[in-house]
């Protein structure tokens, strides 16, 4: 009957520590994943950026071939081109933005996994001390 009981003590105490590292397993690879969604947020962050600015340079050339057409005389077409221009030099500006932002949630992403990494190891090791077998006082 004393072996059935330490027997049930034993598990009883040796429950919650399972949970707490299934617990910290999870964490870490909750922490990776948050790592790897932040780096490539990041690079997509940066190719928005890039395509933004080709945007405005195109929209730059645009405004130049509009300054040709009005010098030749081709006062319509060339504010046509012009407002083309415009909308696309916008569009760009707001894809830089974008990407800025974008790049900035990838680099905050990582950290907090980074730092959730951090604190799954600490509860990892924290278990790993506490489940220590316990030999129970005769």
């Amino acid at each position: 009957m004393k072996t059935l009981l330490r027997g049930m003590v034993a598990a009883l105490v040796l429950v919650p520590a399972m949970a707490r590292a299934d617990r910290a397993d999870r964490m870490e690879r909750r922490a990776e994943r948050l790592e790897r969604q932040g780096e490539r947020r990041e690079k997509h962050g940066e190719r928005r950026e890039q395509r933004g600015e080709n945007l405005v340079q195109k929209a730059e050339a645009k405004d130049q071939r509009a300054e040709e057409l009005r010098a030749a005389g081709h006062v319509k077409a060339a504010n046509a081109l012009e407002r083309a221009a415009d909308r696309q030099e916008r569009r760009g500006e707001r894809m830089e933005r974008q990407g800025e932002r974008m790049q900035q949630q990838g680099e905050r992403r990582e950290k907090r996994g980074e730092r959730l990494e951090h604190r799954a190891n600490s509860v990892e090791q924290r278990n790993a001390n506490s489940a220590a077998p316990v030999t129970p006082a005769n």
